[in-house]
């Protein structure tokens, strides 16, 4: 403090004046981070009750132009419903940001290739997300199948990308035929697979995992979906099989759901906000 300064000080005390005390800077907002969890049914495999002759992945798209989340966790679609509709609903909804993706598909068990849709191309899983431009600084993916599948042909797996510096995000789409199975893929990614890219990375935070993890939350079942959710990690389902796990650094706000008409799952919205 300089002399002048302190007898300001002195003179104020003296005569009881008041002493205006610069105010701290004010903390930044919390930046609103939404999840989008869909599983769009949209195979064309005969004899899928809900598939609607890729109705379901329009219907998908203009929810995401709608809601506007930040990520989008994608099960049940083929390779170019990213490019052909999905990303583009991104793309219109944050516009001047950098909108990313990665797909993987389900492997089948007999040759180990790619499952197909109807229509030739390959079928999966996907995360698309939203950085803003000023914050981006590239991307970087990862997925795997599981080690524990069950007896069926198809071989589940998952999808990761870190977008770098800002979040990591994966979806995943579960056994259907087995409880204990899809409880094990579930294990597998969120306390070994994510817990291995966050090291390789050096993400210390700020992770959501969304999919149709094919379990529900019930305590009283031993296949119940909180029993893969590791320490220092929150779930939110959508009272059904539909789940998003996310890093306890990042804070819940609320959720929603919004009916399909051309699929058999409700969309399903997580809002948060992360620091």
């Amino acid at each position: 403090m300089s002399r002048r300064s302190a007898a300001v000080l002195m003179i104020a005390a003296a005569f009881g004046l008041g002493v205006l005390v610069p105010s701290a800077a004010p903390a930044a907002a919390a930046e609103r981070f939404w999840e989008l969890q869909l599983n769009l049914c949209n195979s064309g495999v005969p004899g899928v009750s809900c598939y609607a002759q890729g109705r379901s992945i329009v219907e998908g798209a203009d929810l995401i132009a709608r809601l506007r989340p930040n990520m989008v966790t994608l099960n049940e679609i083929c390779a170019n419903d990213l490019p052909d509709h999905l990303v583009p609903s991104l793309v219109k909804a944050w516009p001047g940001d950098r909108v990313y993706s990665q797909f993987a598909p389900a492997l089948r068990r007999d040759t180990g290739a790619p499952v197909k849709c109807a229509n030739g191309q390959d079928y999966g899983n996907a995360v698309i997300g939203r950085v803003a431009a000023a914050n981006y600084q590239g991307v970087k993916t990862y997925s795997g199948r599981y080690a524990s599948q069950d007896g069926g042909n198809e071989q589940r797996t998952y999808v990761c990308a870190y977008a770098i510096g800002d979040h990591l995000g994966c979806a995943t789409h579960l056994s259907a035929s087995s409880e204990p199975v899809a409880l094990a893929q579930c294990r597998s990614l969120l306390f070994d697979v994510v817990p291995q890219i966050r090291v390789a990375e050096g993400v210390t935070g700020k992770t959501i995992v969304g999919g149709d993890f094919n379990l529900e939350y019930d305590t009283s079942d031993p296949e119940n979906a909180q029993n893969c959710v590791p320490p220092g990690h929150i779930r939110k389902g959508d009272n059904d099989v539909q789940h998003v796990v996310f890093s306890n650094d990042i804070a819940f706000v609320s959720t929603s759901k919004y009916g399909m008409s051309h699929t058999d799952h409700d969309g399903f919205l997580v809002r948060l906000t992360k620091p």
